[in-house]
């Protein structure tokens, strides 16, 4: 899917990214640790997978996708792979998942060249676990691999940051996920296009909406939810917000989607001629640019983010949306 170096790898644009990592594979310059950033649904994980299998892999070209390793990897199978993930949607990855970790990557690999560890979205992380994956990062096994994947690395620890080798992947070009959708997925070209568009660039969201519609209604939702946030009065607002669904998966999901528009309304208000992402929406957003301005635009794009963060950081719910509220624009 990705051409020049690396191009066997199941993993559609991060062009740039795949061809260092082949890279880093084809003259023995593998690092003990990476970081895999970006937006939730950009393709970290995907990456991060595919990554594993080629340094595992048997066949002439990491990864063939039919070697043992490759295919128990795409499994989730292999013995010598291990994904660590929080035990509920949205919820912390916890210390005693970090120390079995560290009790499995202690053991030579069982029949693989590395032990490969793959530790998702880490920015959830409770304090605890971050602190005790260090010792793991400071005294690397040379036979053992981490792949850490985080929305963001300003939301990890600097100490953590600084052992891993980064890479932050962008969101792709509108084009390249309406190809993707119309070539791997056999969408039709009307809704790759509306669904490219839509994405903003993360070919993962497209995918998702492609095979499931709930991924639509979620979106329609969240955007019919800000349009009463905006009619209403700051009052009306906390009334609003305690309807709202607060269990922590659902939620940033929801904010992801009015990041993205309110992403639009800067782009309205700034005179950028950037296509916007939420295009069926493109009246409201003109009017609304018109009437909030660039500064207010930009206060609440930014309020929006740093509630993500802070609630990528287990802050309090309720008192993060009530906080973010008070930064949106009032009619």
């Amino acid at each position: 899917m990705n051409g020049g170096e690396g191009t066997q790898w199941p993993v559609i644009g991060h062009e740039w990214a795949v061809a260092q990592l082949a890279r880093a594979l084809r003259y023995g310059r593998t690092r003990h640790a990476y970081l895999f950033t970006g937006p939730e649904q950009i393709g970290k994980t995907t990456l991060a997978h595919t990554f594993a299998a080629a340094l595992n892999c048997t066949g002439p070209t990491p990864p063939c996708g039919q070697c043992r390793a490759c295919t128990l990897i795409a499994r989730n199978a292999h013995p010598d792979l291990t994904v660590v993930e929080a035990e509920t949607a949205g919820g912390a990855l916890k210390i005693d998942q970090v120390r079995a970790l560290q009790q499995t990557l202690a053991l030579r690999p069982f029949e693989a060249r590395y032990r490969v560890a793959i530790l998702l979205d880490f920015h959830l992380a409770n304090p605890a676990a971050a602190n005790a994956l260090l010792k793991t990062l400071e005294e690397p096994s040379p036979d053992v691999v981490l792949l850490l994947t985080a929305t963001s690395a300003d939301l990890l620890l600097p100490t953590i940051v600084s052992r891993c080798q980064p890479l932050h992947l962008r969101p792709l070009p509108i084009q390249t996920v309406r190809v993707a959708l119309e070539q791997h997925f056999a969408a039709p070209p009307e809704t790759a296009q509306t669904l490219a568009q839509l994405s903003g660039g993360r070919i993962g969201w497209a995918i998702r909406a492609l095979t499931d519609p709930a991924e639509l209604d979620l979106r329609h939702e969240a955007l019919t939810t800000l349009d009463g946030i905006l009619a209403a009065n700051r009052r009306e607002r906390f009334a609003l917000v305690e309807r709202m669904p607060l269990d922590k998966p659902g939620l940033l999901d929801v904010l992801a989607i009015w990041q993205g528009f309110w992403r639009d309304v800067l782009l309205v208000a700034s005179g950028s001629r950037a296509p916007i992402t939420n295009y069926d929406r493109a009246g409201q957003i003109a009017a609304l640019g018109r009437a909030a301005g660039r500064e207010q635009a930009e206060r609440a794009l930014v309020a929006t983010s740093r509630t993500l963060d802070f609630l990528g950081k287990n802050a309090n719910t309720r008192l993060a949306l009530d906080v973010l509220l008070l930064d949106y624009p009032t009619g």
